[in-house]
């Protein structure tokens, strides 16, 4: 029996048993998830907790993950799925080869291995460990070469010459110990089957005793096993786009409201988990295969007698209705099992209470309501509860701090002239109330020290510098920091501009300043800019250039956010302030958001993921 009668055996048998061994799969994953969830949510309420807020970084993960209760968790939830792979291997390897066995004989048939497949993974688990030791030690020489001292998180994020050596030397040592570790996987590929089908054998001598018959057949068995490894992840990864592709077109057309998107999300993920345990299955189901139809060959037994139950039968499996209503009973326990899972998980989260924080700043002082940049925006951006008022401040001919976002005046009524060609009086005689709506006739453009005095303490200031050229950015900043300075509100203003020279002026006068930089493109990176904090365009602001900035201890400010939609996605990539022209939209989202429970929050998190809201 060649190579290539072997796989179509495996593919025929496996596409007639394949109903059997989805249902024994179904309720090997009932068990299997029934006892990773509460691990899996003891972990997560660990985090939750710690965290406060359902969106991190790769990097506070990967932190967990090295800590004591990271490694203990990967440990506990490694241990179980080490187990749970070799019985479900073995559980397959019995149904392909008795056509007559049940899914639930399958099932219970495994009891009497369960001991010896433990075994055989920790002794397994012990060697990959052992022969880890070296390579790590290796890692740890070029870490110390090349990362010692080092941040490594500044290391990942900015890349430099020394990360990427770091990055290829480590990645050399951890090939080689894949190539070591695959060799030894081959070596034991048939200890499963020996002991499924060898009984007395022991873990060791099925061990030695596969070592034994795979010798000179390694290099092809090696081949096949990267053909089967390179079959499943094509056919898995276009299933996986074609579902992801699905998912998002339905939630980015299921609307916005939580009460509706957090069930299709749940629903959708529900989804997910049924074609990735089908997925898993076939996955499994062919495995299963190409190490049995390598075991009877090795044997010298013929594919074609299988079936005929020479090496294995139900034998002592109950029959008839009373061995019936035992499989339904099975089923019915772990059923129960995995309510009771699931139920301990929700219990386990349900009390975590999260502390994501986000800032509200009206844009403009808020333009919705009222007209922009006047002294009625700024007042309903108190009464909407904005934290901060964000402000356009250019000078008059006549040397006056005016509230304005145009160079010119033909948006106000006061046609193509520029506003440092006019003086306060001139500006004062223009109405811009009016046009916005009757309840505002006669609102004219305030100064920054009006707008100063009207935000007292009721609300921050922060305060967009816009010189006419370069020949004013200088005066500008010095004129705003003193009418800062002068209200005593340093404490409570920032200063933000598209002109960084002007930034850095200002800084050097008033230190206490907080200054930030506003970007509508840039080339390089921004998050190597010597400022307080960024305000970008709401697309601009990445989960990368957030995780970026944030080594530098740079918030992220994102403008300007028109859509309530918005507001989760960007909390997700850890945006601390959001700059809009209706706060008190923006703000009644972010209370929806805030008062979900943590399994609504990690739901919803999941649904911008699954909608491609990165």
């Amino acid at each position: 029996m060649n190579q290539q009668e072997s796989v179509a055996w495996v593919l025929r048998r496996g596409k007639q048993r394949f109903l059997a061994a989805l249902a024994f799969s179904v309720g090997f994953k009932l068990l299997q998830v029934a006892l990773v969830t509460p691990i899996v949510a003891a972990a997560m309420r660990r985090l939750l907790e710690s965290w406060g807020r359902a969106s991190v970084g790769n990097f506070e993960i990967v932190s967990f993950l090295l800590s004591p209760s990271g490694i203990l968790a990967l440990v506990g939830i490694g241990g179980i799925l080490l187990a749970c792979v070799y019985l479900e291997l073995a559980g397959l390897m019995r149904l392909l080869l008795n056509e007559r066995l049940k899914s639930w004989e399958a099932l219970l048939g495994l009891g009497r291995l369960f001991p010896s497949l433990i075994r055989l993974g920790l002794k397994q688990l012990a060697v990959y460990v052992l022969l880890a030791v070296p390579f790590l030690a290796a890692v740890g020489g070029i870490y110390w070469w090349l990362w010692s001292g080092r941040d490594i998180y500044g290391l990942i994020v900015m890349r430099t010459t020394e990360f990427w050596w770091g990055v290829g030397l480590a990645g050399t040592v951890v090939t080689l110990y894949l190539l070591v570790a695959g060799n030894w996987f081959t070596r034991w590929l048939l200890a499963v089957p020996i002991l499924l089908f060898e009984r007395g054998t022991s873990v060791a001598g099925a061990l030695s005793t596969s070592a034994a018959r795979t010798r000179g057949h390694r290099l092809s068995l090696i081949v096949a096993l990267l053909a089967w490894l390179v079959a499943t992840l094509l056919v898995n990864g276009l299933v996986v786009a074609a579902l992801t592709g699905m998912s998002s077109l339905i939630l980015r057309n299921a609307g916005e409201s939580f009460a509706v998107v957090i069930p299709v999300t749940a629903g959708l993920l529900i989804l997910h988990g049924l074609v990735a345990t089908s997925l898993s299955v076939i996955a499994s189901l062919t495995f299963a295969g190409l190490a049995l139809s390598w075991y009877l060959q090795n044997l010298g037994q013929e594919l074609p007698l299988l079936g005929t139950g020479e090496i294995d039968s139900p034998g002592t499996d109950p029959p008839g209705r009373r061995a019936r209503w035992r499989g339904r009973a099975l089923f019915g326990v772990l059923i129960a099992l995995e309510a009771t899972s699931l139920l301990l998980s929700g219990w386990l989260l349900k009390p975590v209470t999260l502390r994501d924080s986000l800032e509200i700043t009206a844009h403009r002082a808020g333009s919705t309501h009222a007209p922009e940049n006047s002294l009625a925006a700024l007042r309903r951006a108190i009464s909407d509860r904005a934290d901060w008022a964000e402000i356009d401040v250019q000078l008059s001919r006549d040397s006056v701090l005016v509230v304005l976002h145009d160079i010119d005046l033909a948006r106000i009524g006061g046609g193509p002239r520029r506003v440092d060609s006019v003086t306060l009086s001139e500006i004062r005689e223009l109405d811009i109330g009016s046009q916005f709506g009757p309840e505002f006739a006669g609102e004219r453009v305030p100064t920054l020290e009006e707008m100063l005095t009207v935000a007292g303490d009721e609300i921050r200031m922060n305060i967009e510098l816009k010189p006419h050229g370069r020949h004013d950015e200088l005066n500008l900043a010095e004129r705003v920091v003193a009418a800062i300075q002068k209200a005593g509100m340093v404490d409570r203003c920032r200063i933000c501009s598209q002109s960084y020279r002007g930034l850095q002026h200002a800084r050097s006068i008033d230190p206490r300043l907080q200054i930030g930089f506003i970007a509508g493109a840039s080339i390089g990176d921004l998050a190597g800019l010597n400022v307080d904090f960024l305000m970008v365009r709401q697309e601009a602001a990445t989960s990368a250039l957030v995780q970026r900035a944030s080594l530098n201890g740079m918030p992220v400010h994102a403008w300007t956010v028109s859509d309530p939609a918005w507001v989760a996605p960007l909390l997700d990539r850890g945006v601390a302030n959001i700059i809009t022209d209706d706060p008190a939209m923006i703000r009644r989202r972010w209370e929806e958001v805030r008062d979900l429970d943590p399994i609504e929050r990690l739901l919803l998190r999941a649904r911008n993921e699954l909608a491609g809201v990165r």
